[in-house]
C-alpha cells in the first residue's frame, strides 16, 4: 500500500498534468482564434473585392448598351427625319406639277420624263411604308390610272418590296384602275382586296400574297412572272 505521501504527490503531478493540458489547450484555441479573424477578414475581402469587380463589369456592359441603344435611336430619328424631309419634298414636287399641268403630266414630256425620274429616285430612298404612300398619292390623283383619256405614269423598272396594296386602296378593300406595268415587286400584299381594270402587264412578282382577294373582269396579266 503507497504511503499517503505518495499518493499526495500523486495527486499534485495529476493535478499539475492536467494544468498542463488546459494551459495548452487554452494556448492553441487563442492561437486558432487569432488565425480564424484575419482569415475570415481575408475570405469577406475577396468576396467583395470579386462582387465589386463584377458589379463593376456588369455597370460598363450596361452602360455600353445604353450607349449603343442611344446611338441606335439617335440613327433611327435621323432616318426618319431624312425619309420623312425626302417624302414631303417629292409631295411638293409632284403636286407642283400636277397643278401646273393641269393635274395631267402625261401631256407634257419634260414633265412625266420629270414625274417617272423622280419617283423612281424616291422609291429607291424610302421604306415601303413610305413607298405605299407614294402610290396612294398617284393613284388618287389619277396618275397610275390607264384609260384613253388619261395614260398611266410610267413606273417601269421600278423595283418595290413589301408593299401592302390594301393601304393603296380604298377602305383597304377596293383597288380598280390601277396600272403597274413592268414593275419588280418582292413580298407583295392583295389580302381580301376586290381588284378591277388592273393591269400588271409584264411585271414581275417575287412573292405575292392574293389570298381571300377577288379579281373580276378586265385584269391584265399579260406576261406576268411570278
Amino acid at each position: 500500500m503507497a504511503a499517503p505521501e505518495q499518493i499526495i504527490q500523486m495527486d499534485e503531478s495529476v493535478i499539475e498534468t492536467r494544468g498542463q493540458k488546459s494551459v495548452k489547450f487554452r494556448g492553441g484555441l487563442r492561437f486558432i482564434s487569432s488565425l480564424l479573424l484575419p482569415l475570415t477578414l481575408g475570405i469577406f475581402t475577396i468576396v467583395i473585392t470579386f462582387q465589386q469587380q463584377s458589379a463593376a463589369k456588369q455597370q460598363r456592359i450596361d452602360d455600353r448598351e445604353a450607349s449603343q441603344q442611344q446611338r441606335d435611336q439617335a440613327s433611327d430619328l435621323d432616318s426618319k427625319r431624312y425619309q420623312n424631309g425626302r417624302f414631303d419634298a417629292y409631295i411638293k414636287e409632284m403636286g407642283k406639277l400636277l397643278k401646273e399641268n393641269h393635274g395631267e403630266i402625261i401631256s407634257n414630256k419634260v414633265a412625266i420624263t420629270l414625274a417617272r425620274v423622280q419617283t423612281l429616285n424616291i422609291f429607291r430612298q424610302l421604306d415601303a411604308q413610305r413607298n405605299v404612300h407614294i402610290i396612294r398619292f398617284l393613284y388618287e390623283a389619277k396618275q397610275l390610272t390607264d384609260t384613253p383619256e388619261n395614260r398611266s405614269l410610267d413606273l417601269s423598272a421600278a423595283e418595290l418590296f413589301d408593299i401592302d396594296f390594301r393601304n393603296a386602296s380604298i377602305k383597304k378593300k377596293l383597288l380598280h384602275n390601277l396600272s403597274l406595268t413592268g414593275v419588280f415587286l418582292t413580298n407583295a400584299t392583295f389580302i381580301d382586296l376586290e381588284m378591277e381594270h388592273i393591269s400588271f402587264a409584264d411585271t414581275e412578282f417575287d412573292i405575292a400574297n392574293f389570298s381571300l382577294g377577288r379579281i373580276v373582269d378586265r385584269c391584265s396579266y399579260r406576261m406576268l412572272r411570278l
